[in-house]
């Protein structure tokens, strides 16, 4: 009898602390942040998700032993993927509330994924698997977590964007098929998800990255600044450390031109310029931000130490710059590192908070 009765007990206590744990949880999920967060990083070797406030303070962690492969903010939510390619995990997608930082839904990926953007409540994702149709490519819906629409490109999307409600991503065919290599629209509204291809002109390689911006289209070529260059490349040259301005009325190509810095990498879009980061991620090196007048492609530049990866807060008017190499967070404004942190061994992903 005394067994049983020590028995019970611990039961009841081990419910009344997993109650307690549970409570503990869901109070600290449904307690808004102290401070709004300016700035969310992917840091410790792409294992946490750290939201900043505007003085480099972090003020939510959000851990994942399986490591996030990317993150991207719409509105007040974020939304991390985990591509599933740890032993005994699937992809999936967390959707984390901004003003908390709780999760609020995870949502199951039919494929491993590679690049994506959430435009009206749906995912637009890319997958980095091959199939004899060719890579899949997805609609998901984030209420329902349902797949509403799958298809399959010709080639490896690396760079998926929107703008005034139309999908954009770059597809590179590669090989004896680099003919549909281009940045492709994409239809939102057709059952098929149909694609067009934007560039008039036949490239051989799509842009590294993209920025659209008064219907133009600015886009940035890395190239081959160094090493073997493919021999199904015509003119690798057109390619290699360019800037290349598209009407995206009718897809010409307005202007192109030589970049004076090699490796551009990401292209982001801040008033009167265009800022470029020259970095090259297998050296995991580099020293400059490129700053184009989009006036007259008139180049400048500002020296910062590996800038792999960044974003600009337009409320604050201030930039957040990661470095892999030593594991550094730094703030700049007016062009001068305002603040520094560490956030562990190659940090990477960086956004900015935008209030409307």
């Amino acid at each position: 009898m005394k067994k049983i009765m020590i028995f019970i007990y611990c039961i009841c206590l081990f419910l009344m602390v997993g109650c307690e744990k549970l409570k503990e949880t869901v109070s600290r999920n449904d307690t808004k942040l102290k401070v709004n967060p300016a700035f969310v990083a992917l840091a410790d070797g792409d294992s946490k998700l750290i939201f900043l406030d505007k003085k480099m303070n972090i003020v939510k962690e959000i851990e994942n032993k399986n490591k996030f492969q990317s993150f991207s903010i719409e509105g007040n939510r974020v939304y991390a993927i985990d591509d599933g390619t740890y032993m005994g995990t699937k992809p999936s997608m967390l959707i984390i509330n901004l003003s908390s930082g709780h999760v609020e839904k995870k949502l199951k990926l039919p494929h491993v994924p590679s690049s994506y953007a959430v435009l009206k409540q749906k995912v637009y994702m890319a997958s980095s698997e091959i199939f004899r149709e060719g890579m899949p490519f997805f609609v998901v819906n984030v209420s329902s977590g349902k797949v509403e629409k799958l298809t399959f490109t010709s080639g490896m999307v690396s760079t998926i964007k929107h703008y005034k409600n139309e999908i954009f991503i770059t597809i590179n065919s590669g090989g004896k098929s680099s003919e549909h290599s281009n940045v492709y629209r994409i239809q939102i509204n057709d059952a098929s998800l149909s694609f067009h291809p934007v560039i008039k002109d036949n490239i051989e390689l799509p842009p590294s990255d993209f920025v659209i911006e008064d219907n133009k289209m600015y886009c940035v070529f890395t190239g081959f600044s160094y090493g073997p260059r493919p021999e199904w490349v015509k003119n690798p040259e057109r390619y290699t450390n360019k800037l290349m301005v598209v009407d995206l009325n009718n897809g010409q190509i307005i202007s192109e031109k030589k970049l004076s810095k090699p490796f551009p990498q990401k292209i982001i879009n801040i008033g009167n310029k265009l800022y470029i980061n020259n970095y090259t991620d297998l050296d995991m090196k580099g020293g400059f931000f490129t700053i184009l007048d989009k006036n007259d492609l008139s180049e400048s530049f500002f020296s910062i130490e590996n800038p792999a990866y960044f974003d600009y807060n337009k409320r604050f008017e201030e930039f957040i710059v990661s470095n892999p190499q030593n594991g550094t967070l730094r703030l700049v404004k007016n062009g001068k590192v305002v603040k520094k942190i560490k956030v562990g061994d190659n940090c990477s992903i960086v956004k900015a908070v935008q209030k409307k």
